[in-house]
């Protein structure tokens, strides 16, 4: 794991050590033995030693995952040792069994919470040291917790300065000893032998019988047998979720409340459904309205965990030794009193805690699934694109950019001023005849819905030609933080944010990954329930992504950016200035190799981040290049990684092919034709199945192939304009899709406010971000701004 990753891990531990603990940690583990000193049980040596837990971190990772224990363990390895996850998905598919970047998101973040539950294990163990507390049982105990919530739950007695459990203070009456000789039968007990006159906590058998009770009840609570058996038995049980709208009295007084809007919660005022079909949207949304005192959440728990937990007692302490009437009693009224105390709320939180888990990561998929196809938009390359920021009385910003990205000409205009329309018009054909430029990209911001009908108008009248014009609507999302940013304003020294935010605009059309990445994936607009999220949570998610999509599309050495190189996997943003001044300094890099030149680029970050970046030359100038410096490769402009090179060049030779023809139209058809069987050359090669996979597929392809254009998705251009009154049900109409959830998603059709495919409408189609559909209208609330829409076809 990097020294990053692992400064944020300890950071998100939080863990406060005591001076005794560092102590502990300074000086090492004591030779010496302590010696529990509970009073009335018997001394238990503990060897001052450091506890570990009864698991190992991949036996927990595949139980908690589903993956086989062999792949947990790999994974586990990898992750250990510093590889990102780019890195494994792309280089390192026989370890994991072909795992995707999204299924080794999911399992990394298991494992950061796994490394969390060990790490507060041990912060746990020390604390029950220092407080001489700590048996051979508890320990074991501690040991076998799974979880988070039931190792806090063990734990919860024994915290310094919190409020003392009623077993705790029956063992400060004296009454420990009675419970466990109860417990284990190792003779009869009287009660009356520990009456104490003055004492009204143990004045009567009553207030004797009933301390010993919560003693035993606690006992039997955290058995860590118990609690596995338990783990076992949630596993095969129907577990349901109630709740219920509380009055306006009940939560009148929340401020938060009143920002929100009482009716969304509608859906819930009396709610039930099972564990196993509850929606990941739907927990969200509950926990909001809890939170707010909007509404009530209740666990039902069915009957037979209770009839199970007795059975388990039964069996382990009501059948020791000889009966007699009173252990009986006691015996029974502690199982009662430890599960309905006890035992059920810790089931009730672990529960409501793994929702709220598997909901907010199943949210964090959607909004990174969405991000990704934002950011693996289909590039439009070699277009002179104007990009417009709409607006009102600061008038519409203008920039118009080059083929190559630059800006070359600007200006404001003023349309929706009655005495402007004319002249801006004029100014606006004059701008784009000049540069040839028929693309323009409109933010979708205030004013969009007016200038699209005055630019609709103008194409309509044919006013543009001899241009054939056309217009997209582009997201502003981030826009605007991006203009007042210091890197925009490091390439745009003199310029106004406003048309730093029209160039982005143009840019996200012809760019989109390059623009995009400058913005913090939060503030890009293509997720819902994000405020339901831990920060920290989905911005590690978020970056992980971006860093998946840049470095999966490759990243060219010699002409990127700071920006673009810091998201490339295994490079800091420090590596990438140094890559920078490196390249500044020496002249622009020839091989992938000369990487381990510069400064603080040594073996493991080169081979984290080597196969992502390409070098080499246009293939314009191609043959000169390669003849000019002897000691390129055309690999370096594959997405082959440096450390397979030996093999790509067994295997061109295989073929009868040369190294030098790598990427030419000849060369890849050959390798097509020849169809070799991967899994017969894994064994001449002494290689796994998916390098020679993967070497095989980058040599059918061009050099510096960009997998952007395996699957081509254009943005939608539009000459015309349709309101919301032109619509009616039934209406057939093609839109683009503009977010995903779990409950459906939004379709953008050109009326100036999304329509929504339920997941009931999908009509058995799958739809992602970007994807290009036609819809049937179903339903229209113009006063509620709703559309009801249903899939007909997937268009892209």
């Amino acid at each position: 794991m990097s020294n990053s990753k692992k400064t944020n891990l300890k950071r998100k531990i939080k863990i406060e050590k005591t001076e005794q603990e560092e102590e502990d940690e300074e000086e090492g583990v004591s030779k010496k033995q302590k010696i529990s000193k509970k009073p009335g049980s018997k001394q238990v040596a503990v060897k001052a030693k450091n506890y570990e837990p009864l698991w190992s971190e991949h036996e927990l990772l595949a139980e908690q995952t589903g993956l086989s224990l062999n792949v947990a363990k790999n994974i586990t390895k990898l992750f250990e040792d510093g590889n990102t996850i780019p890195f494994i998905a792309r280089y390192r598919r026989d370890a994991t069994n072909n795992m995707t970047a999204e299924d080794l998101r999911a399992a990394k973040e298991t494992c950061d919470e796994i490394i969390v539950l060990r790490n507060k294990m041990s912060t746990v163990i020390k604390s029950l040291k220092k407080l001489d507390v700590l048996t051979n049982d508890l320990a074991h105990a501690v040991t076998s917790s799974r979880s988070i919530e039931e190792l806090e739950y063990i734990y919860s007695s024994y915290k310094t300065g919190s409020k003392r459990r009623l077993a705790e203070r029956a063992k400060e009456l004296g009454l420990e000893k009675p419970a466990l000789m109860l417990l284990n039968n190792e003779r009869k007990v009287s009660l009356s032998d520990y009456i104490v006159d003055n004492n009204k906590d143990l004045s009567s058998a009553a207030a004797v019988e009933k301390g010993i009770i919560h003693i035993i009840s606690a006992i039997i609570s955290t058995d860590a047998e118990i609690l596995a058996s338990l783990r076992e038995l949630r596993k095969r049980s129907n577990f349901a979720i109630k709740t219920q709208k509380l009055g306006s009295k009940q939560h009148s007084d929340s401020k938060e409340n009143k920002k929100e809007d009482d009716t969304k919660f509608d859906t819930y005022k009396d709610f039930e459904i099972a564990t196993k079909y509850i929606k990941p949207h739907q927990v969200l949304a509950i926990n909001r309205g809890e939170n707010l005192k909007v509404l009530s959440v209740k666990v039902i728990v069915p009957g037979v965990i209770f009839q199970q937990y007795k059975n388990l007692c039964t069996k382990k302490w009501f059948n020791v030794g000889e009966a007699y009437q009173l252990r009986t009693n006691i015996l029974k009224q502690a199982v009662d009193d430890s599960y309905n105390r006890l035992v059920e709320p810790l089931i009730k939180r672990e529960i409501r805690s793994e929702l709220k888990q598997k909901a907010e990561r199943a949210s964090c998929e959607v909004f990174s699934a969405n991000l990704k196809q934002l950011l693996l938009a289909t590039p439009l390359k070699g277009k002179h694109i104007l990009g417009i920021d709409p607006g009102f009385s600061n008038g519409c910003k203008l920039a118009l950019i080059s083929p190559m990205g630059e800006m070359i000409s600007h200006n404001v205009l003023y349309p929706h001023k009655s005495n402007r329309k004319e002249k801006d018009a004029t100014i606006l054909k004059d701008m784009l005849l000049e540069h040839y430029c028929e693309l323009i990209a409109l933010g979708n911001g205030t004013a969009c819905r007016e200038t699209e009908e005055w630019i609709s108008k103008l194409i309509q009248e044919k006013f543009f030609q001899p241009l054939d014009v056309k217009y997209t609507i582009v997201r502003e999302d981030g826009a605007s933080i991006y203009s007042c940013s210091p890197e925009a304003k490091k390439e745009f020294a003199e310029l106004d944010p406003n048309i730093i935010s029209a160039i982005s605009l143009a840019r996200r059309i012809q760019e989109p990954l390059a623009e995009l990445i400058k913005v913090e994936p939060k503030h890009l607009g293509v997720g819902m329930y994000q405020h339901d999220i831990k920060k920290k949570y989905l911005d590690e998610a978020l970056d992980d992504v971006v860093s998946e999509c840049v470095s999966f599309v490759g990243v060219d050495l010699n002409t990127a950016s700071q920006c673009l190189l810091r998201h490339v996997a295994g490079l800091t943003e420090a590596k990438a200035q140094q890559v920078i001044e490196h390249r500044t300094k020496n002249g622009p890099f020839v091989c992938r190799q000369q990487l381990l030149e510069v400064y603080r680029i040594g073996k493991k970050v080169f081979q984290q981040c080597a196969g992502f970046l390409r070098v080499g030359p246009t293939s314009v100038e191609e043959e000169a290049y390669f003849y000019k410096n002897p000691i390129a490769t055309k690999l370096d402009c594959t997405n082959i990684h440096p450390e397979s090179y030996g093999i790509a060049a067994e295997l061109v030779k295989e073929m009868n092919l040369k190294l030098v023809d790598v990427g030419k139209s000849d060369f890849i058809k050959t390798v097509k034709e020849k169809q070799l069987d991967s899994s017969k050359l894994k064994e001449k090669f002494k290689v796994d199945e998916q390098t020679i996979q993967l070497i095989l597929d980058a040599l059918c392809k061009p050099l510096n192939h960009d997998l952007r254009s395996d699957c081509p998705s254009e943005p939608v251009f539009k000459k015309g304009l349709t309101t919301i009154y032109e619509i009616q049900v039934g209406s057939v109409l093609t839109g683009v899709v503009s977010n995903v959830t779990h409950f459906g998603c939004f379709v953008d059709i050109g009326v100036g406010m999304n329509g929504l495919i339920h997941v009931s409408k999908y009509n058995g189609f799958s739809m992602k971000l970007g994807d290009k559909v036609e819809v049937k209208v179903i339903s229209i609330d113009i006063k509620a701004k709703r559309i009801g829409l249903q899939a007909v076809n997937v268009l892209s």
